[in-house]
């Protein structure tokens, strides 16, 4: 029977061995590239993130100096995708006269971050998430400022990517902003074009 048991334990140690040392996380071995979902794939690490968005727009908003450059927030915590799409609004925006998706708002222009959160500090409460085996997380929570006390529902679709939690969409309730994007991109360009064909 000792015998038995020292085979066992010897086997088990070998076949360690031959994992170099690699964790496993729900079923999954972790090796290289992909070993951050051990310390990124839970939900304190994307409510960090998402706190962390709202603590860099506030350090912005009470700190920004036109002369310094700065990482806007799409930058800083959006996927490359919605980096992307945002891009290409704000291009097509800038150009058209017609108006367009960033020209609305009671303070000015709506942002999908803070909706029409502006006064004070901005900042996500009752924050609930619930990661996906595809390594997204879907999160809610209510953005809040000095003002808006019951709060604005928002609902993030997070994704790791470039080794950290980043927003790949926002929806407003019902919404879903990056489409919202994509077709005010379409429906801009589409009327810039029947404008130019005049």
């Amino acid at each position: 029977m000792k015998k038995m048991m020292i085979v066992i334990l010897v086997a088990v140690v070998c076949v360690a061995a031959a994992f170099g040392g690699c964790r496993f996380i729900r079923g999954q071995i972790l090796d290289g590239p992909g070993m951050e979902r051990d310390t990124l794939y839970n939900e304190d690490a994307v409510i960090a993130q998402v706190n962390a968005v709202y603590d860099y727009w506030n350090e912005l908003r009470t700190n920004f100096d036109e002369n310094k450059p700065y990482v806007t927030v799409d930058n800083r915590f959006g996927t490359k995708e919605w980096r992307q799409v945002r891009d290409e609004v704000a291009a097509i925006d800038r150009e058209c006269e017609c108006g367009g998706f960033f020209d609305f708002g009671d303070e000015g222009p709506l942002d999908a971050w803070t909706y029409d959160c502006y006064e004070g500090a901005i900042g996500a409460d009752s924050i609930q998430v619930k990661l996906q085996p595809d390594s997204t997380a879907e999160v809610r929570f209510l953005v809040k400022d000095a003002v808006t006390i019951k709060g604005i529902p928002i609902r993030w679709l997070m994704k790791i990517e470039d080794g950290e939690w980043r927003v790949a969409n926002i929806f407003f309730v019902k919404d879903n902003d990056l489409d919202i994007l994509q077709n005010m991109r379409d429906y801009v360009e589409s009327t810039r074009q029947q404008n130019h064909h005049k």
